[in-house]
């Protein structure tokens, strides 16, 4: 699992992936036109290649073994515009990755205090209620969306230290000799009783 800012070559595959998901996963279950031609005039590569040559767009890609899964975008003021991973990769926390990403990017980077989404559809809002973000104002059941908001978050990352052969062996012999002399002691404990 890999997660890094994209750069303006990556970009249409990650926005080939973000329509592709989205007409997939929510294309049959939104009847609002105005919603579909919403998204389809903010999700093409010209809109997004000129908010990221503007500055006013991040957007990270999800890779595994190379390959792109998953992609978000944010905004400057920190409002997070996408989230798509593919049906396949769904189930593997790649949603949470990204939002965590993006949430220590506003802390660290935008110095923000806070980050905010259009749950869209409305029905996603769930998904998000679960990483820890809350709904601005009440629901609203006609509205196609829910706008919500999080804390940002320092992330913290844990570098894998080496570990010294001698020292691997070393632990490795002391458990083995450790677990032979409890065997034995256990062996000669039911042998007294015996004899």
């Amino acid at each position: 699992m890999e997660i890094k800012i994209l750069t303006i070559e990556e970009m249409p595959q990650a926005v080939a992936l973000a329509s592709g998901v989205f007409h997939y996963c929510y294309g049959n279950q939104i009847k609002d036109q105005q919603t579909l031609d919403f998204f389809s005039s903010y999700v093409n590569q010209e809109n997004i290649g000129q908010m990221m040559q503007q500055g006013r767009l991040v957007l990270w890609g999800g890779f595994e073994q190379n390959q792109l899964v998953a992609m978000s975008g944010m905004q400057r003021e920190g409002h997070i515009t996408m989230l798509y991973v593919l049906p396949l990769f769904q189930k593997r926390e790649w949603g949470r990755e990204l939002l965590l990403e993006m949430r220590s990017y506003a802390k660290t980077k935008l110095h923000l205090e806070q980050v905010s989404v259009n749950a869209m559809p409305a029905w996603t809002a769930g998904y998000f209620a679960k990483r820890k973000f809350t709904a601005v104002s009440m629901p609203n059941p006609m509205a196609a969306y829910v706008p919500m908001q999080a804390k940002t978050v320092k992330k913290v990352s844990y570098e894998k230290k080496p570990v010294s052969t001698g020292w691997l062996l070393g632990t490795t012999v002391g458990a083995l000799v450790l677990s032979a002399a409890v065997a034995v002691g256990y062996i000669l404990s039911h042998l007294g009783g015996m004899v």
